[in-house]
């Protein structure tokens, strides 16, 4: 299978939206401005300060990386890591590259973990595609909205990374929701 490219012409810097139909396309330039927006923007080549806003949507759809080009990545990730880990080892001392490696494992994790004990869980997330990254965090994991919440846990947020430790229910109804997983368990629920 041929990997299809995006177009890679821009509209007039008013809306400064890029194409998103395959490279050497047939006919008008088309955009929408999120894959989910229901209109998009048209342009020409010859006038690309005419821009028309149509009905539909028009979105280029990256293909999903192979699970060759993932580990390729990887590799790259890690053969650029490496080298300035060693160098902080050599220049400062063996803790700043533990803190270095750890914040790089931190920063680049892609699916959400969680470790069960009990009543308690540990988890790492990353940040959802709606959400701002902060440089760093620190919050209260709560039990219900609102300033009245009864608090659960600590979150700690580097970048686009959450790590947390909290509870899964409030102690007074842990027993119910005990019972409550093992009647789903069952099947009734009842």
């Amino acid at each position: 299978m041929k990997r299809q490219r995006q177009c890679t012409t821009w509209s007039c810097f008013e809306i400064n939206v890029r194409c998103q139909r395959i490279a050497r396309h047939e006919g008008p330039h088309a955009a929408s401005t999120r894959p989910t927006v229901e209109r998009h923007w048209s342009w020409a080549d010859g006038a690309p300060t005419e821009v028309e806003l149509l009905p539909g949507t028009v979105w280029f759809h990256r293909p999903a990386p192979s699970r060759a080009g993932r580990v390729a990545r990887r590799l790259g990730e890690w053969a650029a890591i490496v080298p300035g880990a060693l160098l902080l080892w050599w220049l400062t001392s063996p803790g700043t590259t533990v803190t270095f490696i750890v914040l790089e494992l931190l920063l680049s994790v892609r699916r959400a973990r969680f470790f069960d004990v009990g009543r308690f869980t540990a988890g790492i997330w990353p940040a959802g595609p709606a959400e701002l990254p902060l440089i760093f965090g620190i919050a209260w994991a709560v039990h219900g909205e609102g300033r009245s919440a009864k608090k659960a846990g600590l979150q700690l947020t580097l970048g686009g990374t959450t790590v947390g430790v909290f509870s899964l229910a409030p102690r007074r109804e842990w027993a119910a929701f005990k019972r409550a997983q093992a009647a789903a368990r069952q099947g009734g629920g009842r």
